[in-house]
């Protein structure tokens, strides 16, 4: 596996942060399964052995839920690290102000990269997720919008963008309306989830008023 991951992380890094995700939520969702199985095997049972090893089972999940965690935290950090080498990239498509606002070519690539479509067709999901969290600042907003698509790019809703992605040259030409030039735009998975944290930072805080 060592030498898959160090190619993709030389070659699709995106790609890398996918597979350490999806290989750590495999594997806490097989023990899980497991877990569970023997749990109802044996709950009706007296022998107190029994219950024991169902406690330690319980013990060893709840250290593994630790270490996933840590690992989904360990993604999120790799690619905020990916995205300081987008900078250059990343200043044309999204504005920095005060919130962050795309750029008028920013917003050509999040519609055309289906980006867009991807936040709207899941916003419920999205938004339920989010309140889960229950950031308390529009930053916290806007950090913990990216931190959870980045967590979750593995997750089936991002298969267009992937393809979007996968199907295009590594740069690519695109209409800036605010120049009415073509400009060079290098795709990267990392800015557009930057873009589609603006996005649904948005949409949360224009459901949540009350959050400054």
């Amino acid at each position: 596996m060592n030498p898959i991951l160090t190619y993709l992380l030389n070659h699709a890094p995106w790609l890398a942060v996918i597979l350490i995700a999806v290989i750590a939520t495999w594997i806490i969702s097989k023990y899980h399964t497991k877990l569970e199985s023997t749990r109802k095997a044996v709950d009706d049972l007296p022998c107190e052995k029994h219950k024991d090893d169902i406690r330690n089972s319980d013990l060893r999940y709840k250290e593994l839920q630790r270490i996933v965690s840590s690992t989904n935290d360990m993604v999120v950090e790799i690619n905020k690290w990916l995205m300081k080498f987008d900078n250059d990239m990343i200043d044309k498509l999204a504005k920095k102000a005060s919130p962050l606002k795309m750029t008028p070519l920013g917003n050509v690539l999040f519609v055309k990269s289906s980006a867009k479509k991807t936040i709207d067709d899941n916003i419920d999901f999205l938004m339920e997720e989010l309140e889960k969290i229950n950031p308390t600042t529009a930053y916290d907003v806007e950090e913990e919008a990216l931190g959870f698509l980045l967590r979750n790019m593995g997750h089936e809703m991002f298969t267009d963008i992937k393809q979007f992605i996968y199907y295009s040259p590594d740069t690519i030409e695109l209409l800036d309306p605010a120049s009415n030039t073509n400009k060079a735009v290098k795709l990267s998975m990392q800015s557009i989830v930057k873009l589609m944290s603006i996005y649904l930072r948005d949409i949360y805080l224009s459901k949540h008023s009350d959050i400054q």
